[in-house]
């Protein structure tokens, strides 16, 4: 560790050392001095810098991890190492978030950045999730690995749909949209698990942009619990036109679904970290892990 400290002490203060580092991590520099700008600008600019802003900066935060792997995907010519179900699940996910959140009001944040932005970065994010499985499926599908990408999307789409038909919240007042949003929240629970599968079933080195991707959807999950749990109880609200099953616990099936993917990737993180720690160039998942 001593060792780790001295090496990164030396590289700041030799300036050659110091440009090579830059010069060969230019691109990566630049995406996150852009990603922090931007939410720097969106807090300052745009929202009203109060505590909703904080399901704008998940969806923020979603819409960055969903750039990087497209611009990883299409510089690389190769979406190796990704998993389509996953793909498939966050696209989903979006797609039902915004019948909810495009027409209605009900579970846009307070925030004045809800008023519109908050909607352009789930489009832009909903788009970017499409343009992947089309490279996925067509001009990259010769990278894409079959045998590693299991576990179907069908084991958490339908479960969780069923799910939120039965128990949904209903700040919309309008049935169609309240499940959608409900979906949403409990499919994104488990759409990374076809990912950490990928991971482990090929036991080896995980390229860094599709471990920042998977990071930064940890992250955005994080953001949200965050916000959720302090208005969650807007979420138990009864309203006599609904139709859902124990209406008053709905709060805290959202907060449960939020905890349980952070609890799913505990295991993630500690390799992510550990790598990062390490300094290198790729994530590496132990095989005796899961």
């Amino acid at each position: 560790m001593d060792d780790k400290f001295h090496n990164i002490a030396k590289s700041i203060k030799d300036p050659q050392t110091l440009f090579f580092y830059m010069r060969k991590n230019k691109k990566d520099i630049f995406f996150w001095t852009f990603g922090i700008l931007l939410i720097l600008f969106v807090y300052i600019f745009i929202s009203s810098k109060d505590y909703s802003f904080l399901i704008v900066l998940s969806s923020l935060v979603q819409m960055l991890s969903f750039i990087i792997i497209l611009l990883k995907v299409i510089s690389y010519e190769s979406c190796s190492g990704l998993s389509y179900n996953t793909a498939i699940c966050y696209t989903f996910i979006l797609g039902s978030r915004l019948t909810s959140t495009l027409f209605y009001h009900g579970y846009l944040p307070s925030d004045e950045a809800g008023d519109w932005f908050y909607q352009l970065t789930e489009v832009i994010t909903l788009i970017a999730a499409v343009t992947l499985l089309f490279l996925m499926k067509g001009k990259y599908n010769d990278t894409y690995d079959y045998q590693h990408d299991t576990l179907s999307y069908k084991y958490f789409v339908f479960p969780s749909l069923a799910l939120a038909f039965l128990i949904h919240t209903s700040l919309n007042r309008n049935l169609i949209t309240d499940v959608m949003w409900s979906f949403s929240m409990y499919l994104e629970t488990a759409a990374i698990v076809p990912q950490l599968v990928l991971f482990h079933s090929k036991k080896g080195q995980i390229e860094k942009y599709t471990s920042h991707f998977v990071a930064l959807q940890g992250l955005s999950r994080l953001f949200s619990l965050l916000f959720w749990y302090d208005t969650y109880n807007e979420l138990n609200e009864t309203q006599s036109n609904s139709y859902s099953l124990l209406q008053e616990y709905c709060g805290y099936m959202v907060i449960a679904s939020q905890v349980i993917q952070l609890i799913i990737m505990c295991d993630y993180y500690y390799f992510y970290f550990k790598s990062l720690w390490k300094g290198e160039g790729y994530m590496t998942i132990s095989s005796d892990i899961l």
